[in-house]
């Protein structure tokens, strides 16, 4: 016996109806199902029910009589009602309705299928306004694609009072503002995005770089005490003097008013000012203190006030730029975890590979370290394969990396991998980033090339050959691109902004970035215009990827030429890096919702900055 799509009757189902994850399930199997033609054989009965624990695990059983799902706990049921949808045809490659597809012709074979996940926690982050105005969509994408936690994180951050301010409806306004809105959308939304949680027995994570608002700028004339040494002198900038008692006890009371406000979560962000080095204090008692010991002596302080507020949820300690090494001198709270972010590692190795010391020495290590200092408290890492601020509004694929690294964390003891999604501009079409996250977070050893095909397949169906062809190219590509060599970071610039330090290092990123940018061209012809409206859209993304791409290598090349003295060469390239700029500016114009201004207008800014200052290092600031 096989079962199709067409032989499961949506309208047989056997379930708890008091169980609302359950319940959710139900209506999972019969809005996909219900849409579907049914065969002469249909009326398979399925029944949905929980073993009663917490796991995500499940056994799906097929037999003559009908479907049984059973589920670890009722998240596990579900997660089993969507492996059976996958299994007779459907897939979810992006978010909104126009993600979920069906592929007619697949079948399942009589038989007792188990699955559960490589991780207790596989979280989606949510990493700006735009993302959030659209969180319904990208909740119900993570959930089917068996995530079971998202993140509500703000870039830029959020202001915690506004005085009753609304948010500017332009782009204009917004880029002008300059700041997050997740704080309004969560009073607004809050509740909402609970009980959608809770439906699909989802937890919920809230915050962002908010530390140094709980103590306001404001009482620096009052209390200079309160704030860093720097130096010598009390500065009013960044984050707090740890070892003030003035601070620490104002430090509490705002805490308390943040955890009411935004009651619900089961872990809070609330983390140091988001810059790399001079943000922690020198003074007689803190000098001593490592950053990471600073952040960790406030983190528990936050810890002690949630725990009389919200028992049971937790804190998370931000291991991140200086603070990524672990805290030496004061131990985690009881309900205190860990997040490890490597926002400067590099991408183009595994996380632990042996080839590239900048990852395996430099950030695996630190992880291990802050690993062992948390032993028996969660561990989350914090992954940016979906971050086009990281990526410079590109997208790769990180088709080959993200297996290892996933492997590398779970080995490592993480519990909950997640993965930030932020970006300047709407990601148009199928989003491949996202998805192959959610594929390595349920499985290490997931297949990328068999999920890819299985990606292409569901998402482009007749184009499916040309996309195979163009992801292959486009990962190829951003590995020469992301390669960071052994080029020193220039202190306060991302980490793509590369250097010329080593003044070899950058010539060859130049000859790199050009090999790059002519792979990707390859890949945007493999894969054409597009035959129907997905593959359409995927067409206009790549043409934003390929102009960021073309931005970068002749931003880099003519830096390199401008150093050797090849100043026509180095005027050329400048005018392509302008160009190229331009292209995307003029394509956020057309595809942008206005919530995306306070992210994309400061990008290109920057972005235009960092071209003419290498336009004139190479004297060609009239170029």
């Amino acid at each position: 016996m096989v079962l199709r799509a067409g032989d499961l009757n949506p309208q047989v189902l056997r379930f708890d109806r008091a169980d609302p994850v359950i319940a959710h399930a139900a209506n999972e199997l019969r809005l996909h199902l219900g849409g579907i033609v049914q065969t002469g054989n249909a009326g398979a009965e399925i029944t949905l029910e929980s073993r009663g624990g917490n796991g995500d695990g499940f056994t799906v059983t097929v037999a003559t009589t009908g479907v049984s799902i059973v589920g670890e706990g009722s998240r596990g049921a579900l997660n089993g009602a969507y492996w059976l949808l996958e299994a007779v045809g459907f897939l979810w490659v992006r978010p909104g309705e126009t993600g979920a597809v069906f592929a007619p012709g697949k079948v399942l074979g009589e038989g007792s299928y188990s699955d559960s996940p490589s991780f207790p926690t596989r979280t989606l982050i949510l990493g700006n306004d735009a993302l959030h105005d659209e969180w319904p969509d990208w909740l119900e994408f993570a959930s089917r694609n068996r995530l079971n936690s998202v993140f509500f994180h703000d870039t830029p951050p959020s202001v915690l009072d506004r005085g009753g301010a609304s948010r500017p409806a332009t782009a204009e306004g917004i880029a002008e503002d300059g700041k997050g809105w997740m704080f309004e959308r969560w009073d607004r939304d809050g509740t909402a995005i609970l009980k959608a949680a809770a439906d699909r027995g989802m937890m919920v994570q809230f915050g962002g770089h908010h530390l140094p608002a709980l103590v306001l700028r404001a009482h620096f004339e009052q209390h200079p005490d309160w704030f860093p040494e720097r130096d010598g002198r009390r500065d009013g900038r960044y984050n707090l003097c740890t070892s003030s008692s003035g601070a620490m006890t104002e430090l509490r009371a705002r805490a308390r008013d943040f955890f009411r406000r935004f009651r619900g979560a089961s872990t809070y962000h609330l983390w140091a000012d988001d810059i790399l080095g001079g943000g922690w204090c020198s003074c007689r008692d803190c000098a001593e203190l490592s950053p990471s010991d600073q952040a960790l002596q406030a983190t528990n302080v936050l810890a002690e006030e949630l725990a009389t507020i919200q028992p049971g949820s937790k804190v998370a300690h931000l291991a991140y730029h200086d603070t990524i090494t672990a805290p030496a001198v004061f131990s985690p709270g009881t309900n205190v975890s860990a997040l490890y972010a490597p926002r400067n590692r590099n991408y183009a190795y595994p996380i632990n590979d042996p080839r590239c010391p900048r990852n395996r020495e430099d950030h695996f290590g630190d992880l291990l370290q802050l690993a062992e200092t948390f032993r028996g408290r969660d561990l989350a890492a914090f992954e940016y394969y979906s971050d086009a601020i990281l990526f410079k509004w590109m997208a790769p694929p990180n088709l080959g990396i993200l297996p290892f690294d996933a492997s590398a964390y779970r080995q490592a003891g993480v519990t909950d991998f997640g993965n930030l999604a932020v970006t300047p501009r709407p990601w148009i079409g199928p989003t491949w980033h996202a998805w192959w996250f959610a594929r390595c977070a349920w499985s290490t050893d997931a297949d990328g090339q068999t999920s890819l095909r299985q990606f292409c397949e569901a998402a482009f169906g007749e184009d499916s050959g040309n996309a195979l062809q163009a992801f292959r190219s486009l990962e190829e590509a951003y590995l020469k691109l992301l390669d960071l060599g052994e080029l020193q970071r220039i202190p306060r610039h991302d980490v793509l902004d590369f250097s010329d330090s080593p003044r070899d290092g950058l010539a060859r990123k130049a000859h790199e970035l050009g090999e790059a940018r002519d792979i990707f061209r390859g890949a945007i012809e493999a894969f054409g215009t597009g035959k129907d409206a997905l593959g359409r859209a995927f067409a206009s993304e790549l043409s934003v990827q390929s102009a960021a791409v073309e931005h970068l290598s002749a931003r880099i090349r003519a830096w390199d030429a401008g150093l050797d003295g090849r100043a026509r060469e180095a005027g050329s390239e400048i005018v392509e890096a302008r160009n190229q700029l331009d292209v995307i500016g003029r394509w956020a114009a057309e595809h942008s919702p206005a919530a995306y201004a306070n992210l994309s207008r400061g990008m290109l800014r920057a972005a235009r900055w960092h071209t003419e200052q290498i336009a004139r290092t190479a004297g060609l600031a009239d170029a």
